[in-house]
């Protein structure tokens, strides 16, 4: 029986289906805790730039940083949604983007030590490096294999 990497009704197989997830979840984790740090809790960064730049620069700074945020989650969620379709490029910039994050998770663990607080506020680093070591099981390297060979369209 030949194997083409997916699972039923031609559905991606658990381990991508989960890092999909994984990706979902770790853009709804940065994009809460933007608003949460720059509006919510105290000191908030809407607070310190208002008093570091005056309200108008605050609001400008404010706007450019969620601006951003926006843009990079949604390239984020494109290449998660193309990495569930099976694309292979797809699949190498959230592995590289989990790598850069491992390392970012490495630096601040030997620059600051281990703390839950940067646990907590790291979690999105967390989630892509999870997603990043889904994403080369061998069943996840089954689905990107049969979708190399398929023409597309």
């Amino acid at each position: 029986m030949v194997t083409t990497g997916l699972d039923r009704a031609g559905a991606a197989p658990k381990p991508v289906r989960l890092a999909y997830a994984l990706s979902l979840a770790g853009t709804a984790v940065e994009l809460v805790g933007w608003v949460l740090g720059s509006f919510v809790i105290a000191p908030t960064g809407w607070e310190d730039l208002r008093a570091d730049r005056g309200p108008s620069e605050a609001l400008v700074q404010l706007a450019a940083s969620g601006g951003v945020l926006i843009a990079l989650s949604a390239v984020w969620l494109l290449c998660a949604y193309k990495m569930r379709a099976g694309r292979p490029w797809a699949r190498v910039v959230l592995a590289v983007a989990g790598a850069l994050c491992a390392l970012w998770l490495v630096n601040n663990l030997t620059m600051s030590g281990f703390d839950v607080s940067l646990a907590a506020e790291r979690t999105h680093e967390v989630l892509a490096v999870a997603t990043a070591l889904l994403l080369y099981l061998p069943a996840a390297n089954a689905h990107f294999t049969s979708r190399r060979a398929q023409p597309t369209c």
